[in-house]
C-alpha cells in the first residue's frame, strides 16, 4: 500500500488523473466502436449499463464522438441524457485543475512582484538616507 501511495506521489495526481481520463475516454469510445460493429454481425452485444457506465465514469468525451462519428446510440434518449451527464463529470474535474492552476500562477506572480517591490522599496529607503 505505501508502495502505491509513493508511486502516486512521485507520478503526481494531475498526471495521474490525466492517465486516467485519457484511458477512460479511449476506452469508452472503443467500446461504442465494438457494439457498434457487434450489432452489424449480429453478435452478442455489449451492454447498454456498461456503456452508460463508462460514459457516466469521466467517459463521456470518447461517448460523445463514439455517437457523433460512429452514429452509434444516438436515437436513444437515456445515451443523449447519460452523454450530456458524463460530459459535465468529465469537464468539472478538468475546469478545477485549469483553475487551481491559474490561481497558483496568479499567487505565485503577485508574491514576486511584492516581494520584488518590498527589495526596490527598502534600497529606494536605503539610498535616500545617504
Amino acid at each position: 500500500m505505501r508502495y502505491i501511495i509513493n508511486t502516486i506521489m512521485n507520478i503526481g495526481i494531475i498526471e495521474l488523473f490525466s492517465i486516467f481520463f485519457v484511458s477512460i475516454n479511449i476506452l469508452a469510445f472503443l467500446l461504442y466502436m465494438v457494439d457498434k460493429r457487434r450489432a452489424g454481425k449480429g453478435l452478442q452485444r455489449i451492454s447498454e449499463r456498461t456503456l452508460i457506465f463508462f460514459t457516466l465514469a469521466c467517459g463521456g468525451v470518447g461517448a460523445f464522438l463514439g455517437m457523433c462519428f460512429l452514429r452509434h446510440k444516438t436515437r436513444k434518449l437515456k445515451f443523449k441524457v447519460a452523454v450530456a451527464i458524463g460530459l459535465i463529470v468529465a469537464i468539472i474535474p478538468i475546469i478545477h485543475i485549469v483553475h487551481s492552476y491559474t490561481i497558483d500562477r496568479i499567487v505565485r506572480y503577485t508574491e514576486i512582484e511584492f516581494r520584488s517591490g518590498i527589495g526596490l522599496l527598502n534600497s529606494m529607503v536605503i539610498a535616500s538616507l545617504f
